[in-house]
């Protein structure tokens, strides 16, 4: 009896030293004070704005402060307070507790600063400027997939910023993280990925959708569920169809509508597919803008031969012919290609630029080109990122590699007609 009892009480101490050592926990512990702060466009960016940030759960309230951005050193004694809500999230070792806040009643074009949290865990002031109402010139930057080591994608979005101080917002094409893996949980590619940008993604608003990785569980990559730190570490548009909220919306921007889908939930769900084809065609139907501009993670057009985004392309496509779609912004394939497609039936001529299909990569992870071209150009092994401007009827792209050098362009100039003719002035052949 007491050589069983030896072995059962052995058991027992070896299980309780072993426990804690097979439970991981992240690397970025949340603290008192704000962390994480991030911008988020609304449906409305000439009167609202939305900030999101991370603490630890000894914050009890949610409380953010906004001020017109004076000269003057006194900017609290200007400021006006605003509340939000709040969520906590436990996962991979601690509870973190997220703020949500929308600044509403903003004037449009006006200049602002904002600092949230309170008394002596109130962060630095910051600043933004709202949308105009009405059309006029803007640039916005846009950036694929960022999932890597924050060692080498931090370097593409500073460089983004530094050339392109004053852009209106940022857009991101899915998988911003990898997803966890067996070297590191999600939040510590969270902490990665906002360390990266730091101070950018609290002054220039993030546009956002979720690609592949978005919906990965390191443990089981069979699950398919929304990473949970999405949308409480955002606060994004609830304005697209039923269950897509924050992942799937538009907003219309000084004259251009842009289309955020989640590319990932069309091709697992033929439902959710077809709801989002009925809501886009709504949008491309009733359109006031003159310019048009849809985002998502997965292209119509592949750079790989072994994939085929079939459920995107062909509930999408014939939408994007028909109403005339300016551009489509995609990732997934970690490579750069840029190319124009007509409607079926319709033979290119000429400048004429039918609608211009780009696939981008802003991250690390690299992969090759075997598809059969589609693209005018493309790059392997190059991390990119993109600056467009739209200024009335012209459309000016550039994407920059990650010195800072030009490695594409092209120019789209809006015919009465409502076309569009293409130039692409120093384009650079494949690479």
């Amino acid at each position: 009896m007491n050589r069983f009892l030896t072995i059962f009480l052995s058991v027992l101490i070896l299980g309780t030293f072993r426990a804690p050592a097979q439970e991981r926990i992240t690397k970025y512990f949340p603290s008192a004070r704000p962390e994480r702060i991030v911008l988020n466009i609304t449906e409305s960016p000439a009167t609202s704005i939305a900030v999101t940030w991370r603490t630890d759960t000894t914050v009890s309230e949610t409380t953010a402060r906004i001020s017109p951005n004076l000269p003057t050193i006194f900017l609290a004694d200007s400021a006006r307070t605003v509340k939000g809500k709040w969520q906590d999230i436990s996962a991979d070792g601690v509870t973190a507790r997220f703020h949500s806040v929308i600044f509403s009643g903003l004037t449009p074009g006006a200049a602002y600063a904002y600092s949230v949290g309170s008394g002596a865990n109130a962060s630095e002031w910051f600043t933004f400027k709202a949308a105009e109402a009405v059309t006029s010139p803007f640039t916005f930057l846009w950036l694929g997939d960022s999932q890597g080591p924050v060692s080498l994608y931090s370097r593409v979005i500073r460089q983004a910023y530094r050339t392109t101080p004053d852009a209106s917002f940022m857009i991101f094409t899915g998988d911003l993280v990898d997803g966890g893996s067996s070297t590191m949980l999600h939040d510590d590619e969270w902490g990665e990925w906002y360390r990266a940008a730091g101070f950018i993604a609290s002054e220039v608003p993030v546009v956002a959708t979720p690609g592949n990785h978005e919906f990965y569980d390191p443990q089981a990559r069979q699950k398919r569920d929304l990473n949970k730190y999405w949308r409480p570490g955002f606060t994004l548009p609830a304005n697209g169809p039923a269950g897509l909220e924050e992942t799937t919306y538009s907003f219309d921007y000084q004259g251009v509508r842009f289309i955020i889908l989640s590319s990932d939930d069309m091709i697992r769900n033929e439902e959710i597919a077809s709801s989002t084809t009925k809501w886009v065609e709504g949008l491309l139907k009733n359109n006031p803008c003159r310019w048009t501009v849809m985002a998502f993670h997965h292209p119509f057009f592949s750079t790989s031969a072994r994939r085929d985004n079939k459920a995107v392309r062909e509930n999408l496509k014939p939408l994007v012919d028909k109403y005339g779609v300016d551009l489509v912004l995609n990732g997934h394939d970690h490579t750069y290609a840029r190319g124009t497609a007509m409607p079926e039936g319709m033979v290119r001529k000429g400048k004429a630029a039918g609608t211009v299909y780009v696939v981008s990569v802003s991250g690390p992870k690299q992969y090759q080109q075997d598809a059969n071209p589609w693209w005018d150009l493309g790059y392997t092994n190059t991390q990119l990122w993109q600056a467009i401007n739209i200024n009335g009827n012209t459309l000016t792209y550039r994407a920059y590699d990650a010195s800072g050098a030009v490695a594409d362009q092209f120019v789209l100039t809006k015919m009465k007609d409502g076309s569009n003719r293409i130039d692409t002035p120093s384009a650079v052949k494949n690479k």
